[in-house]
């Protein structure tokens, strides 16, 4: 098995189609596999062995899908890491993955300059009109397709799982291949689709839905390296977008915002929500004026991530996270680990062939959450006599905003080193657009602290979204004999 194998098909058959597009340009098939065979063989020549792990920290730009593509297709291994993140958050998963090497946009290199200085790493590659990326494809091209076994890893992607702390779980071949056809298996797509992708490609979501399901198919990747909702209803109109599958934030933005008012949905034959929940009045306002169902999913980044959508051809149960998808099993448990019946609320745990093959350097936290070849979620619900699941909470303390996972343990401790604080607890407050915003609830030894200075210090050491926009001042946090926190205590 290799993900590249796709390339190499698809540029013969139809070598001249356009596989990548953004704004400025369109890449075809044919010149996508040159591209990759060509970087394929520097990044061999400069000693990178399958096996080796090289991080990305690249937006949705063409030389993400190129250097994903090369580094999976020669039996390497791909971390896929958020612009977003600090330089504390990127030396962290630098030095955990063990890579050998970092690709990122030459206009980040200031960031993250001291960290890359202590780690002299021999692979440095950066993107943009003064970064050095196309001289790393001036090597003759290498031949790829070398056959895998399945559960050779091809992606890491870090996540903080049960655990609070980020880690690396690896995403094999097979995975990728499994959950890279569920576009055509629950949406009827094919080499005849474009996907929109706007959402960040590292993410885990729009990784399989967007990227590799056209690699797949032979179809199109739209990229958007920025949300514009102007180019965003061009691309609709113009470009030939018929999937978009998004965070339910940009439906919301589809819904309300002036530069996609009287946007035409008819050739988009499929809308899928993942990442956080859909709220109904979303669901219901988009129906209402699009007449188009938006469909909801869900995934966990590992499970590679999608478990579950409300797929074609079946009743949409909007509220839900639909049925599991092919190949995928659930089950719902009790506290004691006992299946439970249909209706009855538990844990959520799924088995398949989309099932991570653990965390890298971590067997004992591997084996807390996957069991018997089920993966325990940490997500709280029920399944209904028709297999359609419904999320009623999570057993893990987290807050999802705007599709993203941010655990309380991670931004507690960097709220907790804060010089004056003695103690903080984060929760997660409603929001339509993002789902839910961080509130953070503070206790002070000094009590000339403020807000700004709190914050000033979380920003440097946290991505944005995982930062708290409102700070309360407390007497105590209330916590229960296990040490948990009381929210129900708190203001």
């Amino acid at each position: 098995m290799n993900l590249y194998a796709w390339l190499e098909a698809h540029a013969k058959e139809r070598p001249d189609k356009v596989c990548i597009k953004n704004r400025e340009r369109e890449i075809t098939f044919a010149e996508f596999r040159d591209a990759t065979r060509r970087l394929a063989a520097s990044l061999k020549e400069a000693g990178l062995k399958p096996g080796d792990n090289l991080s990305m920290v690249l937006p949705n730009i063409p030389e993400f899908v190129i250097a994903y593509v090369a580094v999976a297709g020669m039996g390497a291994t791909v971390v896929p890491i958020n612009p977003a993140y600090t330089a504390r958050e990127l030396a962290h998963i630098l030095d955990d993955s063990d890579s050998k090497g970092i690709i990122l946009e030459k206009g980040a290199m200031e960031s993250y300059r001291e960290v890359l200085e202590e780690r002299a790493l021999k692979i440095v590659i950066t993107t943009g009109e003064e970064g050095n990326f196309r001289q790393w494809l001036s090597a003759a091209p290498m031949d790829l397709g070398e056959d895998f076994p399945p559960d050779t890893v091809a992606s890491m992607v870090y996540s903080s799982g049960l655990t609070g702390y980020p880690m690396g779980a690896m995403l094999t071949q097979g995975n990728l291949d499994h959950n890279s056809d569920l576009m055509r298996t629950m949406m009827d797509c094919s080499h005849q689709d474009m996907t929109l992708t706007v959402i960040p490609l590292f993410h885990s979501f729009s990784a399989s839905v967007n990227m590799l399901s056209m690699l797949n198919y032979g179809g199109t990747i739209y990229l958007m390296k920025r949300l514009d909702f102007k180019e965003l209803a061009g691309a609709i109109h113009e470009a030939g977008i018929t999937a978009i599958c998004a965070v339910p934030t940009l439906f919301f933005g589809l819904i309300h915002h002036p530069d996609v008012q009287g946007v035409d949905y008819s050739k988009v034959s499929t809308l899928i929500a993942g990442g956080s929940a859909l709220p109904l009045q979303i669901y219901n306002d988009f129906k209402e004026k699009y007449h188009q169902d938006i469909r909801q999913g869900y995934g966990i980044t590992e499970a590679s991530p999608v478990c579950s959508v409300n797929r074609k051809h079946r009743v949409i149960k909007p509220e839900t996270i639909g049925q599991t998808v092919a190949g995928v099993e659930v089950m719902v448990v009790d506290d004691n680990g006992t299946p439970l019946p249909a209706g009855q609320h538990g844990e959520l745990l799924f088995k398949g062939a989309n099932i991570m093959k653990g965390y890298y350097k971590r067997p004992a936290e591997t084996s807390e959450i996957i069991k018997d070849g089920w993966l325990y979620t940490g997500d709280l619900g029920y399944v209904d006599s028709e297999g359609y699941i419904t999320i009623t909470g999570y057993k893990k303390e987290m807050v999802i905003t705007s599709g993203f996972n941010v655990y309380s343990r991670e931004v507690e401790g960097v709220l907790n080193a804060v010089p004056g604080v003695k103690d903080s607890a984060i929760t997660g407050v409603p929001d339509l657009m993002r789902g839910a915003i961080i509130k953070a609830y503070i206790v002070r030894d000094n009590h000339n602290l403020t807000e700004q200075e709190i914050k000033q210090f979380s920003r440097k050491r946290l991505a944005s979204y995982k930062n708290p926009r409102i700070i309360v001042f407390v007497d105590e946090i209330p916590r229960d004999a296990h040490g948990k926190v009381i929210l129900s205590e708190l203001p």
